[in-house]
């Protein structure tokens, strides 16, 4: 049947197109819908906003930029559409965007954000439906214009338009599928060239669109058939990496440029050496061949711009810059080289090689293509931009917010479009006469690190420039001026979540001086500082570590650290007075921890393979014992009884009875123990050997009860209830029966086995969109579209996250349950 304006916005309908015909059936009737809805027709909804055909429009592109996601899990259309049409022309969103011109909001017939919660409340009038994740912020992706972005898996560092404009190539940092074509008109994936082990540096095209090459940091550059994907030749062995490619007007040449000082020629069609060019005296960065094919230009980081015969490989012009050259093109007239200078475009006239003038633009350039023989695309560290070649004029441009990575352009032919590569495998695809959407402010202002207590009420987001708290319900605050002295030093909360800590250096004392700052997390203020003198000899000012240990006490009212090498100190938190100096070997602490009924402070030594506990009463030394610390420690306490267990390098897993001082060794494996967990009664004990295998013992006895192999490292595990559960280094979590070894299920992603068994909420993270799970369930309780590096979960399902497909994107989102929910 089909389907019109007034049945496409309703959420029922698009609910059963995608589960019963899939997205791509979606997209097709949202298509149809559009194309026979006048422009000018309106629908009033019952109860809900005037709709229209830009209703359709916003809809489809909304669906096409999380289609992938959808195809996989179609269950989550609603949430999908929400996150995205609540955010897009919302009074209330507009301070998170930086506009320029007018913006969604300001359209008088702005009504997507009340279909999207019309259809909220229908949802939750019939019973709040299955789970879902609704984001507390507006993400990235244009609903409206023409802006598309092309992914990579890795960054992208170049792009080229075919000669027709209806293809772009692109080569990522990817570890394989690196070079990629697509088209123009539909924004669609069409060959993808496997075959690069390193980094694409620069593709480029045939004359006659058939052919396209590639260079890469692996030494080598290739060449491929377009409409196979075959690769045709490989020109391995380059001096180094190689920076740049370029064909010859007729197609027969193709010059390759490395680090390594020199240009190879090579012919096309035999994939034989030609010729090489030297006389360079610094790496080769940039060619391009001069339209007659008499000529080829390079530029290099000696600070010139050489013209070579190509006939006969002798050097024609040596033409001197005041910087490195990256990118250097002729005119397609033939009279003009231009590359970027200095603090400007160098301008040389073919005809006698002398450099005429330059041209001033807004920004120092890093890639210069010609648009015709008068205008020039540039590509500056925050702009696109076009001068105009005679009168120097700045014509258009595309302001970005630079990243600070390395990126690529690439204007079309056809003057019609421009793509913009970035360090988050996006590539942005647009037409140059299409108005500038509303730029994201938290695409300016990536988050480096998070901190937080899981299911506490607050999180702590770390830019490099400042730091923001977010609350438990999704509410964004910057911390006050002076308040973030950690610059991105760790924090760390009181289990109740109201204080937290942070290393803090004096750098205006004299010497200067380390303390660890408490800080008010209602208030969002510093409180006392802690500090000591420094004991002789252990000065930490040249060999602390980047990340100083902090611990607080289970009941919150110590706080142990580390100010100088080998010692730690406890405070009290209500008055700040310093409760013992625990000295150990003259050694770089990493690791501080409270056992879990608060009694003993538990210090590591990672150089020294040692770990000591001291009573957190009187600081009397309790146990000094060899443990495997390193890369992380192989230690673990149970919570009712004063039982810990170690795991060495010899493969010995040592428990010990602290009250009793008793200990009981078991040769777990040939190979080093990496990870050791008691259970919470203190009964059993799990091991995770490098033989990749975990065994569980009565902690007793010393009885083995099973061994359970894994299929790669387990790196982690834990146990409660009826459940033991473990991590590798595959990126997969596995769930077994506690009593028997028996397998349960396997979940693709890293979970913190802890995590699992006791938060109320917890996630998977991997290489695809983040799952995220109740409490011991292997079963996926919703997933989010995109992929997460880093999460806190705060209480009530408040989640806050650094996105991995968006590097250092902030995410804050909502966890909701289905009606009757665990």
């Amino acid at each position: 049947m089909p389907h019109d304006l007034s049945s496409l916005i309703e959420l029922s309908t698009l609910e059963t197109l995608v589960s019963t015909q899939g997205v791509d059936a979606l997209l097709a009737a949202l298509d149809t819908a559009l194309a026979q809805t006048p422009a000018d027709a309106r629908v009033l909804m019952e109860a809900g906003p005037t709709v229209g055909p830009r209703t359709l429009r916003v809809l489809r592109k909304a669906v096409a930029l999380d289609a992938d996601f959808l195809r996989a899990h179609p269950e989550a259309l609603f949430q999908c559409l929400y996150n995205r049409l609540r955010w897009y022309d919302a009074p209330d969103a507009a301070p998170y965007f930086a506009t320029q011109g007018s913006a969604p909001w300001s359209d008088p017939e702005a009504h997507l954000y009340q279909l999207a919660t019309w259809w909220r409340r229908q949802r939750e009038a019939a019973g709040g439906g299955a789970p879902w994740v609704e984001s507390l912020l507006p993400l990235r992706g244009a609903l409206e214009g023409v802006d598309e972005l092309l992914w990579h898996d890795a960054h992208v560092l170049c792009a080229a338009f075919d000669p027709s404009g209806a293809r772009l190539a692109t080569g990522s940092w990817s570890d394989g599928d690196n070079v990629r074509v697509w088209d123009v008109a539909t924004a669609r994936s069409l060959q993808v060239m496997a075959g690069h082990e390193g980094e694409v540096r620069d593709v480029a095209w045939s004359p006659d669109g058939k052919r396209l090459a590639s260079g890469s940091r692996a030494h080598d550059a290739r060449l491929w058939d377009v409409e196979t994907g075959a690769q045709l030749h490989a020109f391995t062995g380059q001096e180094g990496q190689v920076t740049s490619v370029a064909f010859s007007p007729d197609g027969r040449l193709l010059a390759v440029a490395n680090l390594g000082w020199c240009v190879h020629l090579y012919d096309v069609a035999s994939g034989q050496k030609v010729r090489t060019l030297k006389g360079h005296q610094q790496s080769v960065l940039s060619v391009h061949f001069h339209p007659s094919g008499r000529w080829l230009a390079s530029g290099a980081s000696d600070d010139t711009v050489r013209v070579w015969d190509v006939a006969t490989g002798a050097q024609v012009a040596r033409l001197d810059s005041k910087m490195s050259v990256r990118t250097l093109a002729f005119s397609p007239d033939g009279e003009w080289l231009a590359w970027a200078d200095l603090d400007d475009v160098a301008l040389v006239e073919t005809r006698d090689w002398k450099r005429v003038r330059g041209l001033k633009g807004n920004s120092r350039y890093s890639q210069l293509h010609w648009l015709g023989t008068s205008r020039l695309g540039l590509l500056g560290f925050d702009r696109l931009e076009v001068l105009e070649v005679k009168e120097g004029a700045s014509v258009w441009s595309r302001p970005y917010t630079s990243d600070g990575r390395e990126r690529g352009a690439a204007f079309s032919p056809d003057l019609k479009h421009f793509a913009l590569t970035a360090a988050d495998g996006g590539v942005l695809l647009s037409a140059l006469d299409a108005p500038v959407p509303p730029t994201l402010l938290s695409e300016q202002h990536r988050v480096k690190h998070l901190w937080g207590q899981p299911e506490g009420g607050v999180a702590i987001a770390k830019r490099l420039d400042a730091a923001v708290a977010i609350d438990a319900r999704g509410q964004v605050r910057a911390l006050p001026p002076g308040s973030d002295e950690s610059g991105l030093q760790p924090w760390r909360f009181s289990p109740d979540g109201t204080l937290a800590a942070y290393p803090v250096v004096r750098f205006h004392e004299e010497p200067r001086r380390r303390a660890i700052q408490l800080f008010d997390v209602g208030r969002l203020s510093p409180g006392k500082e802690l500090s000591a003198p420094t004991l002789e000899g252990r000065d930490a000012s040249k060999r602390m570590t980047m990340e100083p240990p902090m611990a607080f006490s289970p009941d919150g009212q110590l706080v142990a650290g580390v100010l100088e090498v080998g010692v730690v100190r406890v405070w009290r938190v209500a008055d700040g007075g310093l409760l013992h100096t625990l000295r150990g070997p003259p050694q770089l602490v990493t690791m501080v921890e409270f056992t879990p009924d608060g009694v003993h402070v538990i210090s590591g030594y990672g150089e020294a393979s040692r770990l000591m506990l001291h009573d957190a009463r009187t600081g009397t030394l309790v146990l000094d014992t060899q443990a495997l610390m390193k890369p992380a420690p192989a230690y673990g306490a149970a919570t009712l009884v004063p039982r810990i267990a170690v795991g060495r390098a010899s493969g010995e897993l040592e428990l010990f009875d602290l009250p009793a001082g008793s200990r009981r060794v078991l040769q777990v494996s040939r190979e080093p123990v990496i990870a050791a967990r008691l259970s919470g009664d203190g009964t059993r004990v799990a091991a995770c050997a490098l033989d990749e295998v975990v065994r569980l013992y009565d902690a007793g006895t010393g009885r083995l009860l099973y061994e359970v192999p894994h299929a790669a490292l387990p790196f982690s595990v834990a146990m409660e209830g009826d459940l033991l559960v473990t991590c590798s280094d595959d990126q997969t979590t596995r769930f077994f029966d506690l009593a028997t070894g028996a397998p349960r299920a396997v979940l693709q992603g890293n979970a913190e086995p802890e995590e699992v068994m006791r938060r109320e909420y917890w996630e998977a993270l991997g290489e695809g969109p983040v799952a995220f799970h109740r409490r011991r369930s292997p079963a996926p309780m919703a997933h989010f579209q995109d992929t997460l590096e880093e999460t806190v979960i705060l209480r009530d399902g408040l989640v806050v996250a650094r996105g991995r497909t968006l590097p250092d994107f902030l995410y804050v989102l909502k966890l909701h349950d289905a009606p009757g929910g665990a």
